[in-house]
């Protein structure tokens, strides 16, 4: 019994020496240990040890290429003859942003499983000793390197597995990217760098990303943005400075995607300096934001029902609800003819607006949703013409049918093209407060394909002119209206009055885009307009020939405005604003600080609601001075390609877009358009 007991004892002591894991080196943030997939081995047999690394929370190491920074894990191995070791099999990295730079590592326990082989030569019944010298950087706040040593004997003989680090050891390896039959290429044009993939797998492609093998290829901290054709993939980012060198004719990496639900990746040799056809545009069915087409399509329906009732559209469709009261109880065909031809109108106007932005956008420009009122010669017009349409609703004037036609007499007769130009001045007048509303769907639409942008604009335009539809062939709703009378004098002169005011707010959005000389030619052009009222009023010659010219000047002079550049105004009119620029996001995620970026524009009533009820708040101030939040703005009350660029990076064709940095991420939290104190408050604080 004694020799059995000393034996046992002799056998558990002996065992640690020729376990399958070594003893753990606490280097400091890391636990680190070598593991095996086999107790013993046998002579010729190839079998797998892997470098574990148990990090602390929140604590990680880099990949082969680390990104922006750092370094990735270094092994170097001690054999003893006969063993040989081969590559690392790397886990798959993650993005890791730090500021405003983004590295490629891990975090938790990654295992680095080697392979490695035993010669036949190698005596049965002797002990192999591997020892790992590793290096790592673990980084957290602050970046700490630190290194050991761990060895782990090994015996040779019969094949014993260790199920338990075994069974983690292929689990590790089937994670490991592998070679596919993904083809791949990159090619750099300009400030673009272009990766194109085919012979895609199935999966879940719409946030690929590519991890290049060496640094410099590609700006890691700029967004790969993806497009999925047909027939492949194609990432559009920034490149890095290699492409100012002499480049090699292969660039490898992994691409990684989604596959039932799981993380996948692919190692891919890229052909530099070609492209690969990715066939036609598929329909998208998921962007960032969430839209899919159907949802687009459906939202954009609801949207411009609800458009109707927007403050920048309700002084001119009341003009054609007016027309409607006038003939309601009168002839049906002609209330039903009316409807569609300001239906007509409508989506005319929609279409030309979205095909002239489509038109512009083949051509490389950047342009968003409510161009128009980026114009100040278009703001101009508009203000001049509202003023007119004001005059004439009381009843100031009145000219011939052909002008009448045109929108100066359009609540006087409802004739044809009146209600077609009704419904073309609702959408001119409307189109700003498209995107607030439905920003997600607009951003959708705008950067799918041509097929798919029309669609969900259709969806739009029939939706806004729906209501007059439904008015003119449901007896039931036009029976309610009330009969004509002189209450309907009235009511057309109570509509002057948010002319007036739709006015005046044109001329202040006019005063930020073109400054004082804008509003000066736009009063002027105003002034004309009551010269040849009054010209026109008295019937010799001259009073006529004053009155053209005074008609002439009214059209001529809105053409002359030009921007000033002091839309800049939005910006120094906010108390501790500065002027957006991705410079500056960078030069302040560098310093550590919350950003809160407004994109904004003067003639979004959206941005001015948020600004009265929420940003300019005493409480949202103090907010961003205890949190030491920048506020950044970026005004788009002018045409500005780089602020259109940017909405687009984030699915949006207009404004107001919010994005807010936390002191502790690189990619921006998107905030609703309709802002609260509360969802500012948990955005900063990155929850």
């Amino acid at each position: 019994m004694r020799a059995f007991l000393l034996s046992l004892l002799m056998w558990c002591l002996a065992t640690p020496a020729l376990a399958s894991q070594s003893l753990p080196v606490d280097t400091g943030k890391v636990t680190a240990s070598l593991v095996s997939s086999h107790d013993s081995v046998a002579p010729g047999q190839s079998f797998y040890i892997a470098l574990r690394t148990e990090l602390d929370d929140k604590w990680h190491t880099y990949w082969r290429n680390p990104g922006d920074s750092g370094e990735p894990v270094q092994i170097n191995w001690t054999l003893p003859s006969g063993v040989s070791a081969g590559e690392i099999n790397w886990p798959l990295p993650r993005t890791i942003p730090t500021g405003p730079i983004v590295n490629y590592g891990f975090e938790g326990a990654p295992l680095f499983p080697v392979k490695f082989t035993v010669d036949p030569s190698v005596e049965s019944g002797s002990v192999i000793t591997v020892v790992s010298d590793f290096y790592y950087l673990v980084c957290k706040d602050v970046c700490i390197p630190e290194q050991g040593r761990v060895s782990l004997p090994i015996a040779v003989g019969e094949s014993v597995e260790d199920i338990g680090w075994k069974t983690e050891i292929d689990a590790a390896l089937a994670l490991s990217p592998k070679r596919g039959d993904i083809e791949g290429a990159i090619k750099k044009s300009g400030e673009t760098l272009e990766m194109s993939f085919t012979g895609l797998p199935e999966g879940d492609f719409s946030q690929a990303y590519f991890f290049p093998y060496a640094q410099g290829i590609l700006g890691h901290s700029n967004p790969q943005n993806v497009t999925r054709g047909a027939d492949g993939l194609r990432l559009t980012t920034v490149p890095d400075y290699i492409w100012d060198e002499a480049v090699p004719d292969i660039f490898e990496g992994v691409l990684t995607y989604k596959q039932d639900g799981q993380l996948k990746g692919t190692k891919v040799s890229l052909a530099v300096g070609q492209s690969l056809e990715i066939g036609a545009a598929a329909t998208p069915k998921v962007n960032a934001n969430g839209v899919t087409l159907w949802t687009a399509i459906i939202g954009a329906l609801i949207g411009g029902l609800i458009l109707n009732l927007m403050p920048c559209v309700f002084p001119v469709i009341s003009i054609k609800a007016l027309s409607i009261a006038k003939s309601a109880h009168g002839e049906r065909a002609k209330i039903k003819r009316e409807a569609w031809l300001y239906t007509a109108g409508v989506i005319a106007t929609f279409m030309l607006l979205v095909c002239f932005i489509l038109g512009l956008k083949m051509g490389g420009a950047e342009i968003g949703w409510g161009f128009q009122l980026q114009s100040p010669k278009v703001v101009a017009a508009l203000a001049v013409l509202l003023f007119v349409i004001g005059l004439n609703l009381l009843g100031a004037f009145e000219i011939g049918s052909g002008l009448q036609n045109t929108g100066a007499e359009l609540t006087q007769k409802s004739g044809a093209a009146g209600s077609f130009f009704t419904g073309a001045l609702a959408v001119i007048v409307a189109t700003p407060c498209t995107a607030p509303m439905m920003a997600g769907a607009v951003g959708y639409a705008l950067a799918a394909p041509a097929y798919v942008t029309l669609a969900v604009f259709m969806a739009l335009a029939i939706g806004f002119a729906l209501p007059f539809l439904l008015i003119a062939y449901v007896p039931g709703l036009l029976s309610k209206l009330p009969k004509p009378g002189p209450w309907m004098v009235r009511f057309k002169e109570v509509l002057a009055f948010p002319m007036f005011a739709a006015a005046i707010w044109l001329v202040w959005v006019l005063s930020l885009q073109a400054g004082e000389d804008g509003v000066l030619i736009a009063l002027s052009a105003m002034l004309a307009v009551g010269l040849a009222i009054w010209c026109f009023k008295n019937k010799n010659l001259i009073s006529k020939v004053i009155g053209g010219i005074a008609v002439l000047a009214a059209i001529v002079f809105p053409l002359t405005v030009t921007a000033s550049g002091s839309a800049s105004e939005i910006v120094s009119s906010k108390v501790n604003a500065e002027a957006w620029s991705a410079a500056r996001v960078a030069e302040l995620q560098a310093e550590g600080r919350p950003i809160f970026v407004d994109f904004t524009a003067a003639w979004c009533v959206t941005c001015k609601v948020n600004e009265k009820l929420v940003l300019n708040k005493a409480d949202t101030q103090k907010l961003f001075n205890d949190t030491n939040t920048a506020f950044l703005i970026a005004d788009w009350t002018n045409k500005d390609d780089v602020i259109a660029a940017e909405l687009a990076k984030y699915g949006r064709a207009g404004v107001p877009l919010y994005l807010v940095y936390s002191n502790n991420s690189v990619s921006p939290a998107v905030l609703p358009q309709v802002l609260t104190y509360d969802v500012i408050k948990d955005a900063i604080a990155g929850e």
